[in-house]
């Protein structure tokens, strides 16, 4: 694969979230904007554990997301912005693997490759999330503020503002299933609430919290 010069490789997903315009919104498909969160959650995950098998679940991730292109308007474009996104990650694997970079580098590599990500779904928000998305939004800032607490205090300090305002609309979506569906609000409820004591020193346990926040998206989508 040819590398990109830096300049380009830098300004590239950037203009391209911009190029993206309406189009997504038009396209109706919810499944390429969940598999971007995931994508830049796992990315974290892996920063801040190095723990290599979320990079696994990042490539599954990548494979879902590419099969997924083809039904999107939008697709030429997402693949060129997945591309540059995959191209900084393997670098920054290289890098790591020569000693080039410590783990603390990787944090604050890992946060500058995600926000090309972040920046398209922030100009494309959903019409309307549910509880799974705000789930996925929720593990995707634990994540977050696991490598910010690392390398950017400041920042860290204000992305936790938002942990507060979007734990309640969980909690008040998981309430909103006692009437139609008392067994999945339940299971939902036991686990959401264990997630609120999985903690250490003020922090969340990020195995613990990713575990618990798969297992409900996985009985959302059973549901």
């Amino acid at each position: 694969m040819r590398i990109l010069p830096s300049r380009l490789r830098h300004g590239l997903p950037l203009a391209l979230c911009a190029l993206l315009g309406a189009q997504a919104q038009a396209s109706g498909a919810t499944s390429v904007e969940a598999d971007l969160v995931d994508a830049n959650r796992y990315l974290l995950l892996y920063s801040a554990t190095a723990d290599e098998r979320f990079l696994e679940r990042l490539d599954a991730t990548g494979k879902h997301l590419q099969a997924a292109l083809g039904q999107r308007q939008d697709a030429a474009a997402l693949r060129a912005l997945w591309a540059s996104y995959e191209q900084g990650r393997q670098q920054m694997l290289a890098e790591h693997a020569a000693r080039k970079l410590d783990q603390n580098g990787e944090m604050a590599r890992s946060l500058k490759l995600a926000e090309p990500l972040d920046a398209y779904l922030q100009a494309h928000p959903l019409a309307a999330p549910g509880l799974a998305d705000d789930l996925r939004s929720r593990a995707l800032l634990t994540a977050r503020l696991a490598n910010l607490q690392k390398v950017d205090g400041p920042r860290a300090e204000a992305e936790a503002a938002n942990v507060k305002a979007l734990d309640e609309r969980i909690q008040q979506r998981i309430d909103a299933l006692a009437q139609s569906n008392p067994a999945l609000h339940d299971e939902l409820d036991r686990r959401w609430r264990y997630l609120q004591v999985s903690q250490r020193n003020g922090q969340q346990l990020l195995y613990p919290f990713n575990a618990q926040i798969e297992a409900m998206l996985g009985k959302l989508a059973g549901a």
